[in-house]
């Protein structure tokens, strides 16, 4: 049986409420004290009861990271394994722990209202949801507070961590043009999301301060994983473009497969460029060009910030990080 507070102070030769201040950390007691309570409670194996100090101080020290995207790509996504790791290295610092929940794209706004009403978590962070801005901005409206990973929308109610969307989107597609390409076909226009309006504006406007008419034909909705990226690639009866830039490194790869399949060598007969330099993305058969976002960082940023969110200290409401070109043999 479990040791309680009344067994240690029965060892110590204290009373219940003293092993309490002790264990609690509270200045109530001498420094003897203390050593006899933390021998006594050391000697029994005593491990506190989690659940009980999480209701007597009305906090759950449990953060929740909810995660929405198509189903094959919630464990297997490399972007996903950096981003947690970013994210549960800051928790741990704070003593916080970590959930992590998948939502499927098609119920993101009752599930995470689902989370947010559920009174497990001190407060819940959000990456992938693809719910139109007037959604999305409805779930800063709630008690329990939210910071976003990697989607913005201009609003004061918003909590986010980002990085350059546009910015980064501009200079992939300057790198591009100035190599020589002059027909950079664009995969990942998704008008709902504002990060992914970002990327696609950056590109769009590249093409035009270098006097290339964009064409609308030019630019393909996807939604940022190789599968969806890999059928419109291989869908193409002849490819008339010199270059594809994925807003994603995982639409790169299934771009990548598509044209090696169809015969095409990159870049010889077409350079491909992407967006995120996930993990081992160096080590493809021929290394991807890309945008490399500082994915660890984003996670740790936004863990921190809505660990002060929580705690109620003084913290940024809205932090970008800046991301470089990395350039390998794709383009």
């Amino acid at each position: 049986m479990a040791a309680t507070l009344k067994d240690i102070a029965k060892v110590a030769g204290v009373s219940a409420v003293t092993v309490s201040y002790v264990l609690n950390n509270k200045n109530r007691v001498s420094e003897a004290t203390k050593a006899k309570v933390m021998e006594a409670a050391k000697t029994l194996n005593y491990v506190p009861n989690r659940a009980a100090k999480m209701l007597a101080s009305k906090s759950t020290k449990h953060i929740c990271l909810v995660i929405s995207g198509p189903d094959y790509e919630y464990l297997t996504n490399p972007y996903i394994y950096k981003l947690v790791n970013g994210i549960g290295s800051s928790l741990n610092q704070h003593g916080y722990e970590l959930t992590l929940r998948m939502a499927k794209a098609d119920n993101e706004l009752a599930f995470i209202l689902g989370e947010l009403n559920s009174n497990l978590y001190d407060g819940v962070l959000i990456w992938g949801t693809r719910m139109p801005d007037d959604q999305f901005l409805s779930l800063f409206d709630h008690r329990v507070p939210i910071v976003s990973i990697a989607r913005d929308l201009q609003d004061e109610a918003v909590n986010a961590v980002l990085v350059e969307h546009y910015q980064s989107a501009y200079r992939m597609t300057q790198y591009l043009i100035d190599s020589g390409y002059r027909k950079i076909m664009f995969l990942g226009k998704l008008d709902v999301i504002k990060a992914a309006r970002d990327r696609f504006e950056g590109y769009r406007q590249a093409l035009l301060d270098n006097g290339i008419e964009y064409d609308e034909s030019w630019a393909y909705k996807a939604d940022y994983y190789q599968e969806d990226a890999y059928q419109i690639v291989s869908d193409m009866e002849e490819i008339r473009f010199d270059a594809v830039f994925a807003a994603s490194d995982l639409m790169a790869i299934g771009a990548m497969k598509a044209l090696l399949e169809k015969g095409l060598s990159i870049p010889k007969d077409i350079a491909v460029a992407g967006f995120d330099n996930i993990p081992n993305s160096d080590m493809l058969p021929v290394g991807l060009t890309t945008v490399d976002t500082p994915i660890f960082q984003l996670g740790s940023q936004a863990a921190t910030m809505l660990v002060n969110l929580i705690e109620e200290l003084d913290t940024e409401r809205r932090i970008e990080l800046g991301t470089e070109l990395m350039i390998r043999q794709s383009a």
